[in-house]
């Protein structure tokens, strides 16, 4: 018997226009029972939208592609409302694998001419109505934008305004902190050091990004911008165009210094700090002297590189770049089956079931909405975001839980170990990405967490 993938999606709209989960899962199984369809899995998305293919459940079920014969969905725009992802969809991953595609509203079928054509004709038309309601949008930024307004998008607001009835108006004490920003950064002409002196004068420190964003946004001379253009805005200005036009010099001057570091740290993005729990960054310091420059690199806690973001500035330890990357290399070259085994223990989770049993509270909120219009739509999005981040990170782990019950091949091990330190660079940090899952630093103490 056939095997089938049932998949669902759905919205809060959706749920009101009687395309809740339970309507298409009843529909969808009584066409697999009708047609001799063993159901292999249900896949559900709810909250999604269907003009991205980053959904949870979409993509698993493009993992279990080498299990199943056919994938079901109710309707067409289920699938996907994009013709190119729904193409893509359909001829790079089903008819790739010998999978037919079926749409029970629109009696498509794949297996058919007919249906591969008329597939083709209805995306034009799910991708036309999404790229209207697009335009739609764009040009109401752009009209909002000519009138001076700033686009509301986002849950926050930026540094120095108070959004206000769709007008932005000035936050006096975050106003404040932002002049001083400015005025710190043509004097010392380092964010860290506008840090340290705001720290000391007693302003509540913000990242370091969020400073260089403010630094070179146009929003704080008086100006609102969209899609690339700059328009005369109608909150007030925190800072002279004068003094704006002063700074982005002084940043283009020292732009580009730090901009190959990261390139070179085969260690970046993987270290933590055992002691405080923040990510280690990698930095140099040495002789600038143009006759006999000299760098020495390192890595080093983030809130010891840049205390005045932090309560306490951190102790750990500062490691040499070499010593440590040296160390780590040796640890991966002599690694050895018994010793990559002896790291993990073997798992018995059930994620599958736990992945349906969010499944099913959500289809119970869904139902619940549907049947109490004194539910807020906010409310439902607060659970049903809840719940797909609950679904998000079960599919993580149980892939997570799949790579470290997956044998490695004595080849692999061997040709890492011989070839190694021939690699080019970018290839040695995916080597060391595949291998280690994090990498902790306690002092003298290098903990490395592997991969299998």
């Amino acid at each position: 018997m056939p095997k089938a993938a049932i998949y669902i999606r759905v919205s809060t709209q959706d749920q009101i226009e009687n395309y809740s989960i339970e309507v298409q899962k009843e529909r969808l199984t009584a066409f697999c029972k009708a047609k001799g369809f063993d159901i292999y899995n249900t896949y559900i998305d709810g909250g999604f939208s269907g003009s991205t293919l980053d959904r949870p459940d979409l993509k698993r079920m493009l993992q279990d592609l080498n299990n199943i014969d056919a994938v079901i969905v109710y309707k067409l725009d289920r699938l996907s409302r994009s013709q190119k992802d729904t193409l893509q969809l359909i001829e790079e991953h089903f008819l790739k694998n010998n999978i037919d595609f079926i749409s029970i509203t629109e009696t498509l079928d794949t297996s058919t001419p007919f249906g591969k054509a008329m597939i083709g004709i209805l995306s034009v038309f799910a991708q036309l109505e999404r790229e209207t309601i697009a335009e739609r949008m764009r040009m109401g930024h752009i009209k909002r934008a000519e009138n001076g307004l700033r686009g509301m998008g986002g849950d926050y607001d930026p540094a120095g305004y108070i959004r206000n009835d769709g007008k932005l108006t000035l936050n006096e004490e975050e106003a404040v902190h932002v002049k001083r920003a400015f005025d710190l950064y043509e004097q010392y002409h380092s964010i860290t050091k506008v840090q340290e002196k705001l720290k000391e004068e007693g302003f509540e420190v913000w990242r370091f990004r969020r400073y260089r964003d403010i630094l070179v946004n146009k929003l704080y001379i008086g100006y609102v911008s969209f899609a690339g253009q700059h328009y005369k805005g109608k909150h007030k200005a925190i800072i002279s165009e004068n003094q704006f036009e002063r700074v982005q010099e002084l940043i283009q001057r020292h732009k580009g210094n730090n901009a190959h570091k990261a390139k070179t740290a085969l260690l970046s993005g993987i270290i933590t700090c055992q002691k405080c729990g923040e990510s280690y960054v990698s930095y140099s310091t040495g002789n600038k002297n143009k006759r006999n420059p000299k760098s020495y690199y390192y890595y080093t806690c983030r809130a010891r590189r840049f205390p005045s973001e932090y309560d306490e500035k951190c102790q750990n330890k500062i490691w040499n770049k070499q010593k440590l990357e040296s160390l780590v290399i040796n640890a991966l070259k002599n690694i050895t089956f018994k010793k990559a085994k002896s790291q993990k223990k073997e798992r018995t989770i059930n994620f599958e079931k736990l992945i349906k049993d969010v499944d099913k509270k959500m289809e119970r909120i869904l139902e619940l909405y549907a049947l109490n219009t004194n539910i807020s739509a906010d409310l439902l999005d607060q659970q049903i975001s809840k719940l797909n981040k609950e679904k998000e990170s079960l599919i993580i782990k149980q892939q997570k839980n799949q790579i470290e019950n997956r044998n490695i091949s004595p080849v692999l091990l061997s040709k890492v170990t011989a070839d190694f330190d021939k690699m080019e660079f970018q290839d040695k940090q995916a080597v060391v990405n595949k291998f280690i899952e994090e990498i902790y630093i306690d002092g003298d103490n290098v903990i490395i967490d592997w991969r299998f």
